[in-house]
């Protein structure tokens, strides 16, 4: 059996820090632990390989305005790739949205329903004749 990489993550004991994967869109990435190796091998050392995050300011189209949010650089090509911010909370999976996500992604889903109900209320009223 050939491990996989959500099965490295998971067994980093800094992988488990919710706090911290609570404050962002962190694309399912966390805290990495492993050796600096010196160069002839036999200096190991432990080490954290940290993901890379950015504050960013990003656009949602359902809320109107823009976020400011912790971002990590593959969650920011990903957001890029599927079309914005709403589309990316949408498709993407619980695991990899994490808390912050889940919050954002029923924040969104709240406003589709208001616009939503907002353009059946103004189907539903008759139009108004030109005539005077």
């Amino acid at each position: 059996m050939i491990p996989t990489t959500p099965l490295f993550r998971a067994t980093s004991r800094a992988a488990l820090n919710p706090k911290r994967l609570s404050t962002g869109l962190y694309d399912g990435r966390s805290i990495m632990s492993g050796n600096a190796v010196g160069e002839t091998f036999s200096n190991k050392t432990r080490r954290t390989w940290l993901p890379n995050i950015q504050t960013k300011a990003v656009w949602s189209e359902a809320l109107g305005k823009t976020l400011r949010l912790k971002v990590t650089t593959g969650a920011l090509r990903t957001i890029d790739k599927v079309g914005g911010l709403d589309a990316y909370l949408f498709r993407m999976t619980p695991e990899r949205l994490g808390e912050k996500g889940l919050v954002l992604r029923t924040m969104v889903q709240a406003a589709h329903v208001q616009a939503k109900a907002e353009r059946r209320a103004l189907a539903a009223q008759p139009l108004e004749s030109a005539e005077p």
